[in-house]
């Protein structure tokens, strides 16, 4: 199904992909087989797709976002509820979510994100550009601003979580303000990093000059599984 010009939608189900370049509403819970959007999208319910979600336009839902595929955004897309995706998330325009987020696959942010509940992957989560966390942070290898590393100045810190990051394998964070806890098999707090928990690690520790610790670390001996499980 394609939009072009400007339509509405009623909730309902479609075997096909929706596309829309033009100006489109959807009233009510709306699933469809892969969704595609250039233009401007508003939804008033939960939107379920079967396939990829690609969007590089503006994107607003009031409810939740299902995909059991990939999701890529370049433009602006808010989601009011939750953002759950199966494969992986890439943004690299301007990200607002109401709930929590998760993609299974991994989660690669590059703009500006803001997400009022927790984040979650299986696999790696690299968040640049700027954000802004209420909760926490889980994954099997999370970087946070290391791309950072190598700039000449870092006034502020572009990243805040007001929860906590809980790591299987490795945590790299570079600018990043933590209300909460640090955990991770291998741990680098960078520069310009204010942690106001503690910071557990099992293998490495690294600690820059320029990084504020409310507490020294501290190692512990858990197997990586039971590390896992915890979080």
């Amino acid at each position: 199904m394609k939009i072009s010009g400007s339509g509405r939608l009623s909730e309902g189900v479609i075997n096909d992909e929706l596309r829309v370049s033009g100006a489109a509403r959807i009233d009510g819970n709306f699933e469809c087989n892969g969704f595609r959007s250039s233009g401007a999208l508003r939804g008033s319910g939960d939107l379920t797709v079967h396939g990829d979600v690609r969007s590089s336009g503006s994107f607003r839902l009031n409810g939740s976002l299902y995909g059991d595929g990939n999701a890529k955004s370049s433009g602006s897309a808010s989601v009011g509820g939750a953002l759950l995706i199966k494969g992986v998330l890439g943004s690299s325009g301007s990200l607002r979510v109401g709930d929590k987020l998760e993609a299974l696959e991994g989660i690669r942010s590059s703009g500006s994100v803001r997400v009022q509940g927790d984040i979650f992957s299986q696999n790696r989560i690299d968040i640049e550009g700027s954000a802004t966390i209420d909760g926490n942070i889980k994954g099997d290898e999370i970087f946070i601003g290391t791309s950072l590393i190598r700039a000449r100045r870092l006034i502020k810190q572009r990243f805040k979580v007001y929860g906590s990051i809980f790591a299987t394998n490795k945590v790299d964070i570079t600018g990043v303000y933590v209300a909460g806890d640090v955990r991770g098999r291998d741990v680098r707090i960078g520069r310009r990093s204010e942690i106001l928990g503690a910071v557990f690690y099992i293998d490495s520790i690294e600690v820059h000059k320029q990084a504020i610790l409310s507490n020294e670390p501290i190692q512990i001996e858990v197997e990586k599984k039971n590390l896992k499980n915890n979080y």
